[in-house]
């Protein structure tokens, strides 16, 4: 991993995520990449009331925006400068996920954040896992950082998305100070059992193991979340949306349910 890709904003959760990107950076020797997207006012003309002032307001809203804009990266660099990693900046204007996908073509890792309960994300981490061809480290609320040697827990299902989240994974578990595969109610063998996931980390390198779980009637959700705490994970890795993410939101699944509430950081790809 040497090109990452920092979400920029000046939300609650940015302090996290910073800390974590560097982290990475650093285990890396890797270069960051300040993404910095600007939401601009729509202008629709004067309403029915005969409002005609409306592209004066408009302008000066987008003068606020730029100024507000322009003193976060003044701050930000002014931090990074001190710090022992290269970075670089960028920024745009538009919806922050699309600037983000747009940039994370030439990037290892996309650092983003998970938003608190009640709260709209300043960045949907949902688009940019399902559009980008980039994995994506989601920071929850609470985190400040992310410890590269702490215990990782890949949540294993035999699908095409969990493959691809594992191989993604591969530079950070091989710091990990140790490796589990976790399933829950899944039976052994057919397609990309657990075990050949072991086999393929082992091929780089890595010991895993392989573990077993039942939900017992509290949900699979609960059951990975438990294993996450027994193991003391400093990260879960695991694929995102394996049915349609569509019929997910609107009836509710693992990744809906670890993007709302992930005990710990999540390395998602689709």
């Amino acid at each position: 991993m040497k090109s990452i890709l920092l979400h920029v904003g000046d939300d609650r959760g940015f302090e996290g995520r910073l800390q974590a990107a560097l982290d990475v950076a650093r285990s890396f020797g890797a270069h960051l990449t300040c993404m910095q997207p600007r939401r601009i006012p729509a202008y629709f003309g004067a309403d029915a009331a005969g409002f005609g002032a409306g592209a004066a307001l408009v302008a000066e809203l987008i003068e606020e925006e730029t100024r507000a804009g322009r003193a976060v990266r003044n701050r930000i660099e002014a931090d990074l400068s001190n710090e022992d990693v290269p970075f670089s900046w960028e920024e745009g204007i538009g919806e922050p996920a699309d600037l983000l996908i747009a940039a994370s073509v030439l990037a290892d890792l996309v650092v983003m954040s998970l938003p608190a309960p009640g709260e709209t994300p300043p960045a949907s981490v949902a688009e940019v896992v399902v559009r980008a061809d980039t994995p994506v480290l989601a920071m929850p609320p609470a985190a400040r950082g992310l410890d590269v040697t702490k215990p990782a827990m890949v949540a294993w299902k035999p699908s095409a998305e969990s493959a691809k989240a594992l191989r993604a994974a591969v530079p950070l578990l091989a710091r990990a100070a140790s490796v589990t595969i976790v399933l829950v109610d899944t039976p052994e063998g057919g397609d990309l059992p657990p075990t050949d996931a072991a086999r393929y980390l082992s091929r780089h390198g890595i010991r895993a193991e392989v573990e077993d779980r039942r939900t017992g009637g509290q949900g699979v959700t609960a059951a990975l979340q438990q294993a996450a705490r027994d193991l003391g994970a400093g990260l879960i890795v695991m694929g995102a949306y394996s049915r349609s993410r569509a019929i997910e939101f609107l009836l509710g699944g693992v990744t809906k349910d670890f993007l709302e509430s992930s005990p710990v950081p999540l390395l998602m790809a689709h």
